[in-house]
């Protein structure tokens, strides 16, 4: 967990250096899965109960709901990305694509929505800065461009790619559970 730490704030403080390390380390998406994303989702999710201290208003239900929202949301995020991926990602790199670093690339990518989850949901007031960093994920997801052997030119596009498979289903899924159930 702490070396999956280490990569993740590697990633946010110099993406392109983070890159580099992860391509060079022996990570797998099974153990970076279990021993990080996992239990990220799940701090996460407890994340939403914080809102309960500046929101009274807040039931237990409705958070219950909220945190297995998230919960779910970002685990299916990342089976749908993989398989757009798996699917529509080949067009975009050079050589055959290494399945199991697109699947960290989502993993990371991932991981930091998770973590400006836990930032939106720890402030007592919505901070535009906050509603923006989703954007910054979009610059590290750019700067994996070398990392995953991104065709050159294409650059551009496999950052519009990203945006559409791992970025948008997360906001889209929260979106829809919160349609469906009712009290959100």
């Amino acid at each position: 967990m702490l070396k999956y730490l280490g990569y993740l704030i590697q990633l946010i403080l110099s993406p392109g250096r983070g890159w580099d390390d992860i391509a060079l380390s022996k990570l797998t998406p099974k153990s970076v899965a279990s021993e990080g994303f996992y239990p990220l989702l799940g701090v996460a999710s407890c994340s939403v109960f914080v809102q309960y201290f500046y929101d009274t208003d807040l039931t237990l239900p409705v958070m219950i709901e909220s945190a297995v929202i998230a919960f779910v949301s970002y685990f299916i995020s990342y089976f749908i990305a993989s398989f757009m991926f798996a699917v529509f990602g080949r067009q975009l790199i050079k050589g055959e694509p290494d399945e199991k670093r697109y699947n960290l690339f989502i993993l990371f990518n991932l991981s930091i929505l998770a973590l400006i989850s836990i930032i939106g949901n720890c402030l007592p007031m919505t901070l535009s800065l906050v509603e923006f960093l989703p954007v910054f994920v979009l610059l590290v997801m750019w700067m994996g461009h070398r990392y995953l052997n991104v065709m050159q030119g294409k650059e551009a596009h496999f950052t519009l790619f990203c945006g559409l498979a791992i970025l948008l289903p997360p906001f889209l899924l929260e979106y829809l559970f919160k349609l469906l159930l009712p009290g959100n």
